[in-house]
């Protein structure tokens, strides 16, 4: 019997089951777990201005071999969502995050950058 390739779909879908998002305040950062292993982290800095909190997200940072199944997606969201939960403005320094907010647009308010 011939070797048959599991489509990409799958996998992706499996990781996207098993993976965790958790908010680390204390650290100011979104933690990805799969499977009991942290593999990614976004990381933010939240600051009260004048006018309003704003939360900067600085980074976002995945191990190689869980990128292109849609995990660092999935972290940006669940920090974006946690943006507007809060009533915050949101500073997008990272690339990642800027490329997200481009394909969903209106989702939370920017801040000045």
């Amino acid at each position: 019997m011939p070797f048959r390739k599991k489509a990409p779909q799958q996998a992706e879908k499996i990781l996207q089951q098993i993976s965790q998002v958790q908010h680390n305040p204390d650290r100011e950062r979104f933690e990805l777990w799969v499977a009991g292993d942290l593999v990614g982290v976004l990381g933010y800095h939240a600051e009260h201005e004048a006018d309003g909190d704003v939360v900067t997200i600085l980074h976002t940072v995945l191990y190689d071999e869980y990128t292109g199944h849609g995990l660092a997606t999935r972290l940006t969201g669940s920090a974006v969502d946690y943006v507007q939960e809060t009533g915050a403005r949101l500073r997008p320094v990272c690339t990642f995050t800027r490329h997200y907010l481009e394909s969903h647009p209106s989702h939370v308010r920017l801040a000045a950058v």
